[in-house]
């Protein structure tokens, strides 16, 4: 389960994982970007602080706009590929191992873990969730940003 103690190790397991499923899929490794990870914690800390489960931020700030007010994109950045994963979890569904698991099976989620093109990743982990989901239980919020600049 993550902790504030641990989100480093837990961010690190999942970047693990995530790379091992694209290596045994035939695809290189992704590494962390600084901006796309500050972009995916921001977004899994608004959407418990807010209290919502969704790409687009209720004030509708959505995942360009997040990535370029990051840094990862800016208006030199014609060509690029991106892709945002999000997932919640409670209990023992809250771990990397159960979360990766859960994208692998999801045909959307997986394109983006799987997608050759991608070079960059950033995970934004927040060991707790909104009111409005896990019906009270420990849990976690999970986003990842994925991204290639051409």
């Amino acid at each position: 389960m993550p902790s504030e103690a641990d989100l480093e190790a837990v961010r690190s397991a999942a970047l693990c994982l995530v790379n091992r499923e694209r290596a045994a899929n035939g695809a290189r490794p992704v590494a962390i970007n600084e901006d796309l990870e500050r972009a995916a914690q921001e977004h899994s800390e608004s959407m418990v602080s807010g209290g919502y489960f969704e790409h687009t931020a209720p004030g509708g700030s959505g995942f360009l706009s997040r990535l370029q007010a990051a840094g990862y994109l800016t208006s030199t950045h014609v060509l690029y590929n991106v892709g945002e994963n999000i997932a919640w979890g409670s209990l023992q569904d809250a771990t990397p191992a159960s979360v990766v698991a859960a994208w692998m099976a999801s045909p959307g989620h997986r394109a983006n873990m799987l997608n050759p093109e991608f070079r960059d990743i950033g995970i934004g982990i927040v060991p707790r969730l909104p009111g409005s989901l896990g019906a009270g239980a420990s849990g976690a919020m999970y986003t990842e940003d994925f991204g290639v600049v051409l």
